[in-house]
């Protein structure tokens, strides 16, 4: 099989500041006019919005992977199709952070021949925990399992989880801008 990573099904989470840099050509302007202070108090609730942006990426891709893995963990594999859940997709289930930290990308990484292995030691009564490895040539079986395939059905646990998981985020997302500006 192909190498099928871009295939993967993903959750997205981000935070864009951008509509700072707005806000600091305002104050920019305002302490050229008189109003003394002013710039500090942007850079000062610019770190607190970026600090609690921060936190916010991180505690979104937590609540993903538990909320993903959740779902894995009732449907998957309970279904006709003969796949023997291992835990090998469920503990693959990863957030990717960006450089600066304010995206984050929840995938679930496990591969075919890791669930086989996990498989085989299952066989043998010992149990294996899912860690990523390489990914040159081989085949993610998230995308089978989230999107379906010739043999098996389509069994969704990234995209409920993450609809589920977004509704829940519009207002702590608010909020924590509140406590920004707030401080």
């Amino acid at each position: 099989m192909a190498n099928n990573y871009d295939q993967l099904p993903r959750v997205d989470f981000e935070v864009s500041l951008s509509d700072f840099k707005r806000l600091e050509a305002i104050a920019r302007k305002m302490e050229a006019l008189g109003f003394e202070g002013a710039y500090a108090e942007f850079q000062r609730e610019y770190q607190r919005a970026k600090e609690n942006s921060l936190m916010f990426i991180r505690n979104a891709a937590a609540d993903e992977v538990d909320e993903a893995q959740k779902i894995e963990s009732r449907q998957v594999g309970h279904s006709k199709s003969g796949y023997i859940p291992t835990g090998t997709l469920q503990g693959s289930i990863t957030p990717q952070f960006s450089k600066g930290g304010l995206k984050v990308s929840v995938v679930p990484l496990a591969t075919t021949e890791q669930a086989e292995q996990a498989r085989q030691h299952a066989k043998q009564g010992r149990q294996r925990h899912f860690q990523p490895g390489k990914a040159q040539g081989v085949h993610y079986y998230g995308v089978d399992v989230e999107f379906g395939n010739s043999k098996m059905k389509a069994e969704p646990f990234m995209k409920p989880s993450g609809e589920k998981v977004a509704v829940k985020l519009d207002g702590e997302f608010e909020e924590a801008m509140r406590r920004a500006i707030n401080g």
